[in-house]
């Protein structure tokens, strides 16, 4: 088949590269003889069974992400390394893990898989359109208050493209679930990603109006040590509040918690039912301050902020369609997005 050849004429040029001067040669060899069972459509299946084998960690995880049985993942990595004529990947009663060969092998594979989908995309982009299936994770409250309109655009002007959109709280392991995408809000610790910063956010407290007349002795931010706090329970140190005043000390208190949750849209409407103060980023609580049912406490105080960042995996060619959506958010929200526009007379009061 003529496009088999093709296919394995660039598997030959991958392989001939250099490689670590601590990976035997005889390594190299071994897969360069073997390589000719490319040239079936099973056998590339094969080969995206091993890449996602190894980076999920599972058998069955790598199933579940080919929509197919785990005996049916196991019986394409057995067969492919047979056709190789060695093991790949040790395995334990708890863990899988790769030897030296399939070390090497899993770097050559992943680069071939790449190059064979972005060729698949611009055959099928040629004419322009983008398509394919796109999943992108997003904070829960964010992605319901300002991501909706965002990716409404994107599907206008691109119809082609499938969107998923995973809306939790919960941090994924983008290489092990599969995903392109992801906003994060805050400090990122993943050096495995790539990030690209997309706008910031404020954090202000507040309160509703009939709970800070309950409390008229407010002269300094320690004075809010006493008063009730709804939390959010997410964070790594939900009771300590960090302030910078005007004359640029810092300080902190610690807060009387009355109740706490993992979604920053329930203490919100809590805190304007007057159940208690509450500490969230603007983007949250920005529409009820400037509508009055909220009201910021110390507002000339720095109470800190977040960066907003779209991130994705490190890869050798990154998908067309996860690059125009990277390029697309990140262009979105600007330096001042429009939930850091709250009325003054709000903050005045």
């Amino acid at each position: 088949m003529r496009g088999g050849r093709s296919l394995m004429a660039v598997i030959g040029i991958i392989l001939s590269r250099r490689t670590n001067k601590g990976v035997k040669t005889k390594n190299i060899f071994l897969i360069n003889r073997k390589i000719n069972y490319i040239a079936d459509m099973s056998q590339i299946e094969e080969l995206r069974a091993f890449v996602l084998i190894v980076e999920t960690g599972s058998l069955t995880q790598a199933a579940d992400r080919m929509g197919i049985a785990v005996s049916a993942v196991s019986r394409r990595l057995r067969d492919l390394e047979l056709r190789l004529g060695t093991a790949l990947i040790q395995r334990s009663t708890r863990r899988l893990f790769l030897n030296e060969t399939g070390q090497l092998f899993y770097q050559r594979a992943k680069t071939v898989l790449s190059t064979l989908e972005d060729a698949e995309q611009e055959v099928q982009n040629a004419g322009g359109a983008l398509s394919g299936v796109l999943r992108i994770s997003v904070p829960l409250s964010f992605g319901i208050a300002h991501m909706s309109t965002a990716i409404a655009q994107f599907m206008h002007a691109h119809p082609d493209i499938h969107i998923e959109m995973d809306l939790s709280d919960k941090r994924v392991d983008m290489i092990a679930e599969g995903f392109d995408a992801a906003i994060r809000i805050g400090n990122l610790t993943d050096s495995s990603l790539i990030a690209k910063k997309i706008s910031s956010v404020s954090v202000l407290p507040v309160a509703a109006p009939s709970l800070i007349s309950q409390w008229p002795q407010l002269n300094h931010p320690n004075d809010l040590a006493k008063m009730p706090a709804l939390v959010y329970a997410n964070d790594r140190s939900p009771l300590d509040w960090h302030y910078v005043g005007p004359d640029g000390k810092a300080g902190s208190l610690n807060i009387t918690p009355r109740m706490s949750a993992n979604n920053g849209d329930v203490l919100r409407d809590l805190a304007i039912a007057g159940l208690g103060m509450v500490s969230l980023p603007n983007f949250l609580h920005y529409e009820a301050i400037n509508k009055g049912l909220l009201q910021p406490l110390f507002p000339d105080y720095d109470w800190s902020g977040f960066d907003i960042f779209v991130v994705y995996p490190k890869t050798t060619i990154l998908p067309k369609r996860t690059r125009v959506f990277v390029d697309f958010i990140s262009g979105l929200y600007g330096r001042s997005p429009y939930w850091e526009e709250i009325d003054r007379t709000a903050l005045a009061g």
